[in-house]
């Protein structure tokens, strides 16, 4: 009897020490916060959690959504974001890129479309080389001689 309740303790506390891991990794990781520091904290949380072609899309959704709610007073940026997944930000800010982009937005006049602004944002932040790579050389390249035994 005792060793069922003992098991069953353990059982119970192994879920409530695990289950923070197993919610994050599910795939319904959620941006919480009721400041902009506090939704800062919980997207860079939620960003560790994502493939890299996804944190790059909800990298740049994020900082637009921020940089065009900014205007709009204080807690608007925090009510567009709080309480939903990279999914759905991504979402705002694709039907707020295409409809700034439809209306003639200046800002946005070199993309065509959401995946267009990624692509090419893509582009932009990757490492451009200008001169070939050499070859490392090994730091030792000859043999020593001259040691007599």
């Amino acid at each position: 009897m005792f060793a069922k309740v003992a098991i069953g303790l353990m059982v119970v506390f192994a879920l409530i020490f695990f289950a923070p891991v197993i919610k994050q990794f599910s795939g319904s990781a959620e941006i919480h916060g009721s400041t902009d520091k506090q939704v800062q904290q919980s997207a860079m949380k939620v960003r560790r959690t994502l493939p890299t072609q996804q944190m790059h899309a909800f990298d740049v959704a994020f900082g637009l959504l921020k940089e065009m709610k900014s205007g709009e007073g204080d807690e608007a940026f925090v009510q567009a974001v709080s309480g939903k997944s990279t999914d759905e930000i991504v979402e705002v800010a694709r039907k707020e890129v295409d409809g700034k982009i439809a209306a003639g937005d200046p800002k946005f006049k070199q993309f065509t479309s959401w995946e267009d602004m990624l692509s090419k944002e893509a582009a932009q932040d990757a490492p451009k080389r200008t001169t070939p790579v050499q070859p490392s050389v090994p730091i030792r390249n000859s043999e020593r001689t001259g040691r007599g035994n």
